[in-house]
């Protein structure tokens, strides 16, 4: 086990775990991915390597944003991992295969030291288009977290769960699966120092593609087959690509796709009735969420593509997989591009408010889609990878409210009689039992301090804090009858003095 947890260290404070739901219809296991804020404990390595509960996910990137592996996710069936593996050693790469749950790749790039994640993340991604798997999941997916936003970054699951009858297992040269001991050999004779990785050279595989700037999806199939049950959908994606990439020969060019890339090739008649369909304005549009376009599908990526999705429109930038944080309200955290943002619920639903978030806080120019291909096209997809981080106490609301409120009754200025309400301060009785102002009074101090929620929700907060509140009335005071929030007196909490002397440090 110790030896497991050193290879595969990452994030301390936190982390992943995944609960299968079923499968969808593309195949592809569904379930509910989650991270747990919580230390990461020897119990939870053994039991990963026992089988035992949820299988372990380990977040790569650490606090001070570096890694010590890496991995390029490869979500495929029935993938060829020997012919993977003999194309790596071809290439004198040095990775390691495993098996993955779905039945894919994880590729592993391993250190001996910490490397900053940009270093992984970058030379990662040179090695998946050397290896011919552009727009691969790659795992650090952050080159920097926003750990004091409550942010974690993403995780993936481990190998080796249930060790001795688990399928997530490493692939040696010949193809066979190892056991964990072997791949602790195989470790230590591909993992790298630093310089090692930096001096890694890649040189982009040029793939001759089918479809040249179009769907990775299409691109894809024309190399592994199309299958007869879904010969009509895709001949129909394929000729929706030649609309877009050849308009004045499309035609023609579908009749040579027909009968080169579909086995058995679909009749002239199928053919024929496929361009009249095509050919009707608002009918030029790819069908991604059909077979066999859904199992092979890289939405994000076919968006960046000159005749992919969207073909026409402003590109948008790479949206990486999307976290939500589950305080109250949420937050979510997002990779665009190369940067990543905080969004507010509003701000994610809302296209417009969306390019505005990724202005403010990456100066990113992105393009504004229509509600509904924002919600159809870009938000949904995301949601299908949601993971999930549980909030840290002191960053959720409720409890930055209470210190807020502790702040302003105990430690400013109080009122002197109830008439004071009106001079902006809280007035306490004089036995001490209950405190009382004005809610616009409070909400004044709380802006005054980067509070951002608005002053309806900020006041709900405060009704729910059952052994705090206790009403909102009208009162009597100077002839006047003012909404008054009345709480239970809140105790002043005295800081504490360290007594041991400050000693300057080099840097």
């Amino acid at each position: 086990m110790d030896k497991f947890k050193q290879i595969f260290s990452g994030l301390q404070l936190a982390y992943g775990q995944y609960q299968p739901s079923g499968r969808g219809e593309n195949g592809k296991q569904k379930g509910k991915a989650f991270i747990v804020r919580k230390t990461v404990t020897d119990d939870l390595w053994i039991n990963h390597l026992k089988g035992e509960g949820a299988a372990l996910g380990i977040i790569p990137i650490t606090e001070d944003n570096s890694c010590r592996w890496g991995c390029i996710d490869i979500d495929e069936y029935n993938f060829d991992h020997l012919g993977l593996i003999k194309s790596i050693r071809s290439l004198n790469l040095p990775l390691i295969v495993c098996r993955s749950k779905s039945g894919g790749a994880h590729v592993f790039l391993f250190t001996k030291e910490n490397i900053p994640a940009s270093l992984m993340q970058s030379k990662l991604k040179k090695i998946s288009k050397t290896l011919g798997y552009e727009g691969s999941e790659i795992f650090p997916k952050q080159t920097e977290i926003l750990v004091e936003r409550g942010d974690t970054g993403n995780f993936l699951n481990l190998p080796y769960y249930n060790e001795m009858k688990g399928l997530r297992y490493a692939i040696n040269d010949n193809g066979a699966g190892c056991t964990l001991e072997e791949f602790y050999k195989l470790y230590d004779v591909h993992s790298c120092e630093r310089e090692e990785i930096e001096k890694i050279k890649t040189e982009e595989k040029k793939i001759e593609e089918a479809f040249p700037g179009g769907p990775p999806c299409l691109n894809k199939l024309a190399i592994i087959g199309f299958g007869e049950g879904s010969r009509n959908n895709a001949l129909f994606n394929i000729a929706v690509y030649y609309k877009q990439a050849k308009p004045d020969s499309w035609e023609d060019e579908l009749v040579k796709a027909n009968q080169k890339y579909m086995e058995p090739p679909l009749s002239n008649n199928e053919v024929q009735q496929l361009i009249k369909s095509v050919s009707r304005k608002g009918y030029d549009k790819y069908r991604c969420k059909d077979a066999p376009i859904n199992a092979v599908c890289q939405a994000s990526l076919c968006r960046t593509k000159p005749f992919g999705v969207g073909f026409g429109e402003e590109q948008m930038p790479l949206l990486g997989n999307l976290t939500k944080y589950t305080s109250n309200p949420p937050q979510w955290f997002l990779d665009v591009g190369e940067s990543r943002i905080e969004l507010k619920t509003e701000q994610l639903y809302s296209s417009a408010l969306f390019a505005l978030a990724c202005l403010d806080q990456a100066n990113l120019v992105v393009p504004v889609p229509k509600p509904k291909d924002w919600k159809e096209l870009f938000l949904k997809p995301m949601m299908t990878n949601l993971q999930q981080i549980e909030p840290l106490q002191s960053l959720d609301p409720m409890n930055q409210i209470m210190g807020l409120l502790q702040d302003w009754t105990t430690n400013r200025q109080s009122a002197r009689t109830m008439d004071d309400i009106f001079n902006k301060l809280p007035y306490t009785d004089e036995k001490r039992e209950f405190t009382y102002f004005r809610m616009e009074d409070f909400y004044a101090f709380c802006k005054k301090n980067n509070w951002e929620m608005d002053k309806t929700k900020t006041g709900n907060l405060i009704k729910r804090l059952e052994d705090t509140f206790v009403k909102e009335d009208r009162m009597r005071i100077k002839d006047q009858q003012p909404r008054v929030i009345k709480i239970k007196t809140m105790k002043k909490i005295e800081a504490s003095i360290s007594q041991e002397p400050y000693q300057q440090e080099d840097f």
